[in-house]
């Protein structure tokens, strides 16, 4: 049997993040046609009572890993005026030491790399065998659209300054990328969104994102108490949500006497050093703080996520459809995931009023939720394991014919 390499900065599971999870799911689908070995770069992913659950997980997945125990940052600082002319994108010292951590595992010319991240591509480069590149949410956006969507009236010259001077400072990231990847085979976006941006330099596909979803369809009874969700793996990568969810949907709820019959959950970790308007958030007695765990998820009926980036949340919204809860979201996250129609398949708006409007409505109406949830779960074909496993051994196939042939 062939043997698959998946490399990344962590390894795949069920638990950490939302990269880890695709990856999870990406493997298994892959498992039946080739033997899986799972290769982190690094170790400081997550805690070591979450590494021990992961080994457990893989090993049942019969699912060899290989560590680098060494301590890992392959990012880049944030940008100063220090280190604005600094035109590295990643942290070359240890993408050395990950160079050189590789060339100690047994990967044969017959072997398939599958490279997650910037990272992972940069240190796998030049592996001799056949190569393929998937590439992250791309960097300079995520920065970009963060920063401006945490502009307010105190901040907003120094806020300013920084998307300028982001913008300068990536000006070249997508030619990197492009040249970081060139010895590869095979390249992808999961995101439609990127796939515009990275194709103006790079050729590139869009592979469908793979979710285990269930086979068929199922009708969730309404409780006594409708569950809210937000959900995220720390909470500092939703402050602004999670003041939306308090500000704007938790006085409507109150003003249509609703609060008694809804359940508003934070499902994410909370680090010690909080900013003090989200202590006062999580202090509120009807703010629930919970830990990822089967039973909030069973519960939940609904993903608040009321962002406004294209980033970072395609794996969150069909996490959410498969486990039968509907969506309230912006509409910038078609962007994204283009099969989402608002009163169609979930309920979407910029304006964080009208969005609250629409899931009070969506409350009040048993019927409309049911039916938004029958539709999200058909987009669901389209992400299916299988359709990622038909579409990834085609152009794996139809490449090596091609190269064949020369």
């Amino acid at each position: 049997m062939k043997k698959i390499f998946y490399i990344c900065h962590s390894l795949p599971n069920s638990m950490t993040s939302g990269s880890d999870f695709v990856a999870f799911n990406m493997l298994k689908a892959l498992k039946k046609k080739y033997k899986i070995h799972a290769i982190s770069l690094g170790t400081n992913y997550c805690k070591k009572e979450e590494l021990f659950k992961i080994y457990k997980q893989l090993k049942k997945e019969k699912i060899k890993f290989y560590e680098n125990k060494r301590k890992t940052l392959f990012g880049y600082d944030y940008i100063t005026l220090r280190n604005f002319f600094n035109k590295n994108y990643i942290n070359y010292n240890d993408i050395s030491f990950a160079s050189n951590f590789l060339k100690k595992i047994k990967i044969s010319k017959d072997d398939i790399i599958l490279a997650f991240g910037s990272s992972s591509i940069e240190a796998s480069k030049d592996i001799n065998c056949f190569k393929i590149a998937l590439f992250e949410d791309i960097q300079d956006q995520v920065q970009i659209y963060r920063t401006f969507f945490s502009i307010n009236k105190f901040n907003f010259l120094k806020k300013t300054l920084k998307i300028i001077m982001l913008k300068i400072h990536f000006r070249g990231y997508v030619s990197w990328l492009k040249k970081i990847s060139k010895n590869y085979q095979l390249k992808y976006t999961f995101s439609s969104y990127d796939f515009l941006y990275l194709n103006k330099k790079i050729d590139l596909k869009i592979l469908p994102l793979p979710v285990n979803s269930p086979q068929k369809f199922k009708k969730k009874l309404i409780k006594k108490k409708f569950s809210i969700s937000m959900f995220s793996t720390i909470i500092s990568q939703d402050y602004k949500g999670v003041s939306m969810l308090f500000s704007n949907l938790l006085p409507k709820l109150k003003s249509e006497n609703l609060l008694n019959k809804v359940k508003l959950n934070l499902i994410m970790r909370v680090p010690k050093n909080l900013p003090p308007e989200i202590k006062k958030i999580l202090d509120n007695e009807h703010i629930h703080l919970h830990k990822y765990n089967e039973k909030i998820i069973k519960d939940t009926d609904m993903l608040f996520y009321p962002s406004k980036y294209p980033v970072g949340i395609r794996t969150k919204i069909l996490f959410a459809i498969t486990k039968s809860w509907f969506v309230a979201t912006s509409l910038d996250i078609k962007k994204c995931i283009p099969e989402l129609e608002d009163f169609k398949n979930c309920i979407m708006s910029n304006n964080i009023n009208i969005l609250s409007n629409k899931i009070i409505l969506i409350i009040k109406n048993k019927k409309k939720y049911q039916f938004l949830r029958k539709n999200a779960f058909n987009i669901l074909k389209r992400y299916s394991l299988k359709n990622f496993y038909k579409i990834l051994m085609t152009d794996i196939n139809l490449n090596k014919t091609k190269n064949s042939k020369k």
